[in-house]
């Protein structure tokens, strides 16, 4: 009977394993074309039948993304999108860590009401609000400005909900012996809160990193200027302007230099991610 059980187990394990092989592969698909695309002759890609590997493999469109005079612009916007990924993901986790320790380690009146709030804040489209927030940049000539970029992202509700959970499962014990020591609120927050929030930090981080450098839609209402665009509007332009001309190879490269960072950024967490998501929700 064990025998038999044991079987029946490896059997589920085989199939599983060979389902999520086969979603992997599904998903990896595009990025995969995506990448020997960019490294194939512009006339070669749009052969039929379409061959993957490339007869004539060349980093020319690399070159000429950052060359030619039509893409001079797109290492500037790897700039500009680094300037405003960064901040915007630091100045979130400050903002959310003090904004979440209050909410779980803190009695006061009205907490139940600001949870409710942010709750609701998590429920709004952020692209409802995008009509004040244009209004209220314009009023303080911020319009082609990177605090219009940082600004709206530092706000997140839904990381105040997630640091303010993964504070509940942190055993309260700790910070009471840190108050005995004669450790202030900061303190304990700096000394023990945080540093054992690593995976929810992580998680957080990543969140706001992949929202901030893929935002598409605010740069391009606020961002007139050419030189300060992010990575996603040169994309979208070169995507209209080079498609005309059937330069898919060069396309394919600029499209493979924006997700690196983001791909890069996951990997370096990955570990952190789903231990912070998972952990997060425990109590409430």
């Amino acid at each position: 009977m064990s025998g038999k059980i044991w079987e029946t187990r490896n059997l589920h394990r085989l199939l599983l394993w060979i389902l999520v092989t086969v979603i992997a592969i599904l998903f990896l698909l595009p990025v995969v074309w995506m990448i020997l695309s960019s490294i194939t002759p512009n006339e070669d890609v749009i052969k039929y039948p379409p061959k993957w590997i490339p007869e004539r493999p060349t980093l020319m469109n690399y070159i000429d993304v950052f060359t030619t005079t039509e893409t001079t612009t797109v290492g500037r916007a790897l700039v500009n999108s680094t300037i405003v990924t960064i901040p915007s993901v630091i100045l979130t986790l400050l903002v959310s860590s003090f904004a979440a320790y209050p909410l779980a380690r803190m009695r006061f009146k009205g907490k139940k009401f600001l949870l409710l709030l942010i709750l609701m804040g998590m429920m709004i489209p952020l692209q409802v609000s995008f009509i004040s927030l244009f209004l209220i940049f314009n009023s303080l000539n911020w319009l082609n400005s990177y605090q219009a970029l940082i600004l709206p992202a530092v706000i997140s509700p839904f990381g105040v909900f997630l640091l303010r959970q993964f504070f509940l499962s942190i055993p309260g014990e700790l910070e009471d012996s840190a108050r005995i020591d004669g450790c202030s609120r900061m303190r304990i927050l700096f000394s023990i809160i945080l540093p054992l929030s690593v995976p929810a930090l992580s998680s957080l981080a990543i969140f706001v990193f992949l929202g901030t450098w893929n935002s598409f839609l605010w740069p391009l209402i606020v961002m007139s200027d050419p030189n300060m665009m992010t990575i996603p509007v040169i994309l979208s332009y070169y995507l209209y302007t080079l498609s005309g001309l059937r330069e898919w190879g060069s396309i394919m490269a600029v499209a493979v230099v924006a997700s690196l960072p983001t791909i890069l950024v996951f990997i370096s967490f990955q570990r952190y991610f789903v231990q912070g998501v998972a952990t997060s929700g425990l109590k409430y």
